[in-house]
């Protein structure tokens, strides 16, 4: 198959045509991104090129520049071209110079699509980039997902980009065509390229150890490793989509609203490797996702935590919270003396007072309802986070108690126990709410006025 054939064949099954619309093709002078986008014109395609001036290399940086409007120009293909001061941003957002490139590169791709009405962003990844990527994640040990490498077709990769607008689509046409055969189609045009003498890949020096050490090595052993490497990631993909099929099954016996049955976990097939998929989504490294099977016996309490997420092993559970669902953050608010009342998480209470006659009042009995004498009550009352101290009389019994306590009889997971809420006067606790009323504060014969609060 020709290179021309590769990316018509490549598009079309991500279902681009050359009436789909505008296509953009990141254009940096080197062979790769001069042969897609001549590649992209010469089968009819309407394309716009986007250029980024990174200066990081002075007149280098330039000198590319130039190239590119001039190829543009030459061609008859618009450009767009934009500069950006790469050093400082990096040292302002605490990034390195290779971050901070891909940052503001996919950032301003991204406004590009959205002005021009392209349908998506075409970058000039090619075969050997695919392999040399399996092999690098074949070492840092990604799992099934990692060998399969990049894909023609895949979201754009803008951080930034608002929830609300449409996810935008970047393609790589000519992932199935080497660096070789690239070089050769521009040399049978007489195309010049220019040749960068940096490389903005945040793994360069590990990328670059594959590409002139480990692969010419297996070369020497087998001359079409290049070939059969290629041919595997191609057998790795529909393996991968059988995968993701076992995997989804598995997980909806496994998986529930709080977090993940270990007793259903242990029951499934390949069990460590579904904790791992399922702790992957969630940010947890593979390290970890063995310790997290290492421990699915041990003792409630212990704890993992990701960026963004914390899981904890609780009778027979293992249970997620986010980190921003930070209790610590709550501040002891005072109560209303009647009314609905919503706290600083979001808790909601009805707070209200009458007069009553004792021989005919029905005290309630749910747990959500706390039903205090008022004249027994020192207000005003306020709402807070349990503290690892606090100790209080439980209503029915003698002396106090821990309420860590009371809710390790009620068997709370400790991100239960962390954003529990007491109701204090000011002297004692009054109510750990929706639990245990204290003792002191009880409706008895001589009770002429109730409040009462209701945990909704």
């Amino acid at each position: 198959m020709t290179l021309l054939e590769n990316v018509r064949q490549a598009l079309a099954e991500a279902g681009i045509s050359p009436e789909s619309g505008l296509l953009a093709v990141a254009l940096s002078g080197g062979a790769d991104s001069v042969c897609l986008l001549l590649a992209l014109k010469e089968l009819g395609f309407s394309v716009h090129a986007l250029h980024c001036n990174f200066e990081l290399r002075a007149t280098e940086s330039d000198a590319d520049e130039a190239f590119c409007r001039r190829l543009c120009r030459q061609h008859e293909l618009p450009v767009s071209v934009r500069h950006f001061r790469t050093r400082s941003y990096a040292q302002r957002h605490g990034i390195s110079v290779e971050m901070a490139a891909r940052d503001l590169r996919y950032g301003w791709f991204a406004e590009q699509l959205r002005a021009l009405g392209a349908v998506a962003l075409c970058v000039a990844h090619h075969r050997d980039d695919n392999i040399e990527t399996m092999l690098l994640n074949l070492i840092r040990g990604t799992g099934i997902h990692g060998l399969t490498g990049m894909k023609v077709s895949a979201p754009l990769p803008v951080a930034s980009r608002s929830e609300q607008a449409e996810p935008l689509q970047l393609l790589r046409p000519l992932l199935a065509v080497s660096r070789s055969d690239i070089e050769a189609w521009l040399h049978e045009r007489e195309q010049p390229f220019v040749t960068d003498s940096s490389n903005l890949d945040a793994d360069a020096a590990m990328r670059n150890a594959v590409r002139l050490r480990v692969l010419p090595f297996m070369e020497e052993m087998n001359p079409r490793v290049r070939a059969n490497l290629a041919a595997t990631i191609d057998r790795l993909c529909d393996a991968e989509a059988l995968y993701a099929d076992a995997v989804a099954r598995q997980r909806a016996d496994v998986e529930t609203d709080e977090g993940i049955d270990i007793g259903a976990l242990r029951k499934a097939i390949a069990p460590q490797n579904i904790l791992f998929e399922i702790l992957r989504d969630h940010g947890f490294s593979a390290e970890q996702a063995v310790d997290v099977y290492h421990h699915l016996d041990g003792e409630s309490g212990h704890e993992w935590k990701s960026e963004h997420w914390r899981l904890l092993r609780d009778r027979g559970r293992l249970l997620w919270q986010s980190v921003e669902d930070d209790a610590s953050t709550f501040r002891e608010t005072t109560i209303p003396l009647s009314g609905l009342f919503e706290t600083p998480d979001g808790t909601r209470l009805l707070i209200r007072r009458q007069a009553i006659d004792p021989a005919s009042f029905a005290i309630p009995r749910d747990a959500r309802t706390a039903c205090f004498d008022l004249e027994k009550l020192t207000l005003p009352l306020t709402i807070r986070i349990a503290r690892p101290a606090d100790r209080f009389q439980p209503f029915g019994m003698e002396g106090t108690r821990l309420v860590s306590d009371l809710l390790t009889d009620h068997k709370l997971s400790l991100f239960e126990k962390e954003r529990q809420l007491v109701v204090c006067t000011p002297d004692v606790i009054a109510w750990v709410v929706g639990i245990r009323t204290a003792a002191g504060f009880e409706v008895d014969a001589s009770t002429r006025h109730v409040m009462t609060i209701t945990l909704l």
